[in-house]
């Protein structure tokens, strides 16, 4: 399903053509959404293929810098140290809103709506916005930073459920824990 949109960098993003090299690309016809990434393998599922070209681009990046920032790992150790005070679902807004930045800001295409650092920063009323947040900002900052109010962390749900944020990753080594899971 994602041959086209995995070919298609070579020429004009070969970085992320490179990172893709170091993903395990299959097909899986129970994927929720369009693609989800556990570990080192991104699983597309049918809605993938009734994505244009260009989105199906963006997505297929999307999960590559998924793998390649090792967030399922990061997710699981996360769970681990934090133990019930997990909140999967606020690692993967703070998770996806970062990766879902980095995409627009290297100039490729993501499925709308798409919740992105800037517009979750805003909704927060935190200071800069631009592809400069990128360099301020990681997973377990900007988790940590949603996590220690209830409502900003309510604020980010909302607004994560406004833009449609997918269950599209799973933490390397088997389920969630802690509250607020989604899965």
């Amino acid at each position: 399903r994602a041959t086209a949109a995995l070919r298609a960098p070579t020429e004009a993003d070969p970085a992320l053509a490179a990172l893709a090299l170091w993903c395990r690309h299959r097909d899986g016809d129970n994927v929720t959404g369009a693609a989800e990434t556990q570990g080192a393998k991104i699983r597309y599922g049918p809605a993938f293929e009734a994505l244009a070209p260009h989105e199906q681009l963006g997505l297929a990046g999307h999960h590559v810098l998924h793998v390649s920032l090792e967030h399922s790992a990061r997710m699981a150790a996360m769970a681990l140290r934090l133990d019930d005070g997990f909140a999967p679902d606020l690692w993967r807004i703070a998770r996806n809103t970062i990766v879902n930045e980095a995409i627009l800001a290297a100039g490729h295409a993501l499925p709308r709506p798409a919740l992105t650092l800037n517009t979750l920063l805003e909704r927060l009323g935190e200071g800069r916005s631009g592809h400069a947040v990128l360099a301020d900002w990681d997973c377990e900052r900007l988790y940590h930073r949603l996590a220690r109010s209830a409502e900003a962390a309510d604020r980010v749900r909302r607004a994560a459920l406004e833009q449609g944020v997918t269950l599209d990753l799973r933490p390397e080594g088997g389920a969630d824990r802690g509250r607020g899971s989604d899965a």
